[in-house]
Parts: structure tokens; sequence; C-alpha cells
């Protein structure tokens, strides 16, 4: 029997995620190049290995890159997160059959921990790998390390290396370890970034294996706690938390431009309707109060309107919000003017829980209702339930002119077999 292995994290990560969603469901694409576009078709976000060949790059736009997508017959794609996010949870859910200790840390990358695990991890990995590929056809790369930093770093090479490394790579031997800090650039350190590694380069600090050796406690006083952490997470010491849960924002925001401009005032509502019902549905997700709100607009001709309001009472009831928005718009919407772009922030955040209600206050609060909204949504999709100010006709929403159907959420859209 393998002795047992202490604590060992593993990072899995899918290989251009967006794009196989959008193989799954559609085999003539195995071979094909692929891009996908972000919201309105503004630019390219996700691509596959030839795409990037071609020299387009994450963030390039669309107008520039359309004459490769024609010269090269790549097939492109508008974003849909709707299928990204359903895909994005079943990844999840097989990770779980193999560890009960799953913390997602993008929607394409996953944190996993094995405690006192007796038998070969590398080969329970492969297994890992395998039987995504088989239940989801997604494609991943695990890295293995006694730190959740080492974990991103044998990710590095796991992808890097697919072909001889067999999308596995563990780096919980210091030999093994040594080789791979060694060879990476310190820019390349989950954490670190151009900037902060032009500071480091100023120190002679260029690879991972440089920042390895130095003294921690310098570089925190000339930069941060963060870099302590850093360095001792590279030599193999566990500073961060496994399933370290984000501190509650003290903000949320939802904007969007518009597919094209708009200058109703119903359709004005609708998109603001849109958004505060989405900075509600992320206020009650995190257990927080707002009591105050901001909307602002943007219009053709660089004009930038915005209102701020404040309830009598912190809340997190959608309703009381979109109140706000309909008393907001009548100070400032004008006829005369086109709009492009709108957007809804919450301010104010507080926890809801134990926060004690003024019982003199006239406002009402229904958290029943807010659940039960949540609960429905949930389970049949968003916004199988809303509001109806939200109206139907979305004539402002973004351009998805390329969209795939939502195969895995949207009756309408599931493959018929014959």
């Amino acid at each position: 029997m393998t002795p047992n292995q202490g604590s060992v994290y593993a990072l899995c990560d899918v290989n251009s995620f967006y794009v196989a969603c959008e193989r799954l469901f559609r085999p003539d694409l195995k071979d094909k190049p692929v891009v996908v576009l972000s919201n309105n078709d503004g630019c390219a976000i996700a691509m596959c290995s030839f795409s990037k060949s071609l020299g387009i790059k994450i963030g390039t736009p669309y107008f520039e890159i359309k004459p490769l997508l024609k010269r090269y017959n790549i097939e492109w794609f508008s974003s849909n997160y709707g299928l990204y996010g359903d895909i994005s949870q079943r990844f999840n859910w097989v990770l779980q059959q193999f560890t009960d200790k799953v913390a997602p840390y993008s929607v394409d990358e996953s944190f996993l921990l094995f405690e006192g695990f007796n038998g070969d991890l590398n080969e329970h990995c492969l297994n890992l790998k395998n039987t995504v590929w088989d239940w989801l056809s997604l494609p991943i790369c695990v890295g293995l390390g006694p730190t959740k930093t080492l974990a991103k770093v044998a990710n590095y090479y796991a992808k890097k290396h697919k072909q001889s490394t067999d999308g596995v790579v563990n780096l919980c031997s210091s030999r093994n370890r040594k080789w791979a800090l060694e060879h990476l650039a310190v820019e390349d350190i989950w954490g670190i970034g151009r900037r902060l590694s032009q500071k480091l380069k100023l120190q002679r600090i260029y690879t991972a294996w440089d920042l390895h050796n130095c003294d921690y406690k310098t570089l925190q006083r000339m930069f941060s706690v963060n870099m302590e952490r850093t360095i001792l997470e590279l030599r193999g010491q566990p500073c961060l938390g496994f399933n370290e849960q984000p501190q509650p924002k003290q903000s949320v925001l939802n904007s969007r431009s518009f597919g094209t401009p708009i200058s109703e005032r119903i359709d004005l509502k609708e998109a603001l309707s849109y958004h505060v019902t989405r900075c509600c549905e992320k206020l009650r997700k995190q257990s927080s109060l707002a009591n105050s709100i901001q909307f602002f607009l943007r219009t053709r001709d660089g004009n930038h309107p915005q209102v701020t309001l404040s309830l009598t009472e912190p809340s997190d009831d959608t309703s009381l919000f979109l109140q706000a928005i309909e008393q907001g718009l009548r100070r400032v919407y004008e006829s005369s003017q086109v709009y492009k772009k709108a957007g809804v922030m919450l301010l104010g955040l507080e926890p809801s829980k134990g926060y004690q209600t003024d019982i003199f206050n006239q406002t009402r609060q229904r958290p029943e209702l807010m659940e039960s909204l949540d609960t429905i949504n949930a389970k049949f999709g968003q916004d199988a339930i809303k509001f109806g100010s939200l109206g139907f006709e979305k004539r402002w929403a973004m351009r998805a002119n390329a969209r795939s159907p939502h195969y895995t959420s949207r009756w309408d859209d599931i493959i018929v077999i014959s």
C-alpha cells in the first residue's frame, strides 16, 4: 500500500472552456477552429490553439479578426453564459465523485483537496481526467502540489506539456519542484502579474526559484503580506485556506452596453429593471442588505446622467429598488436623448443576519417572497418568474448574432434525436 501522503492540493482546469462547451453538442466542430466573442460580440475572449497560432489574442476586437475568420473558415460564437454556467456545475459534480472537498475557483477551474490519500494519486487524477472526458467531453489538465500555489504551477506545466505528461503533473516531490520553479518566469506565478514582476526583477528576482530562495520577511516589508504567503507556498508551506470565502462585497454592480441604442423610456426602464434584479440576486446570495441605489446612463453624445436614491431602511427586496428606479427615471430621462448604456449599483451594504428592523418603519419587507423567487429561478432558469417591470421585448438586449442554443437549460433548445 502506498504510504499516507498527507494533504495534497489539486487544480483541475478545463482547456479552452468556452470553446469546449461549444464543441460539446457540435461533433462537427471537433477539428475545426473556433473563437468565442464577448458581450455584444465585441472582442475575442476564448479560442482554440489554431486560432491562437494565427495571432488572435484575448481582447482583440471582432472587426480586426473578421478577415481571419473568413479566410480560415473559423467558426465564431457569441457568448452563451447560461450554457457555460450549467456545464461548469456539471464539471464540479464530476469532481465531487473523486473527493468530497471541491472549491470552485472560476467557471473553468476548481481546487480539490486530498487528505490522507492511500494509493497512487497520479493514477487517481488520471482516472479523474478521463472520467471528465467520458462524461462531459471536456479536456482538462490536473496539477498536484502541497500548496494551492504549487498546484497552480503544476497545472501550468500540465497544460504546457499535455502530450508528455498526459495532462497530470505532480510537484509534491522536492526534486520535481526545484526544476519546475527554476524554469518558471516570475510573472507566471499565481498572484504576481506583470506590474509586480517588474518590481521584483529590479531586485534580481527573475524566476519562481529566485523568489523561493528570497527572505520572505524582507519582501513582506517591501511589498505586502501576500508576497510572504506566496514565497512560503512556493516552499511547500500552505498559507491559503482551502475553502476561503471571499469577503462580502461593499457594493454590487451590474451594467451592459445596449445591442442597439435606445431612446424610449419603457426600454430604458426595462434595462434598468433587469440590472437591479441581477444586483438584488447577488445581494441576497451574499446575505447583505443595501440602503441606497445608484443608476447611471450613457448617451450617444457623451453625457453621463446618474441618480442616487436612499431607502428608508436597508433591504434586499427587488420590488423596493424597482420603485426607486421608477422614481429616479423621472428625474433624468430626456426623450430627445439616445442612450447606449445603463448600469445599477447598490451601495451601503451591511449583513442581513442579525439586522433589527425599525418597528415604526412602514416599508414592507418580504424575505419569504424573495426566497421563493430565488428558489424557483434557480430550479427553472433565470427569470422563470419575474417582476413585470422587466418586460418581454428586450429591444435593449446585447447583440448575440451567433449564440448557440441553451442545450441544457431551455426546453425548446434540447436536442431531439430521431
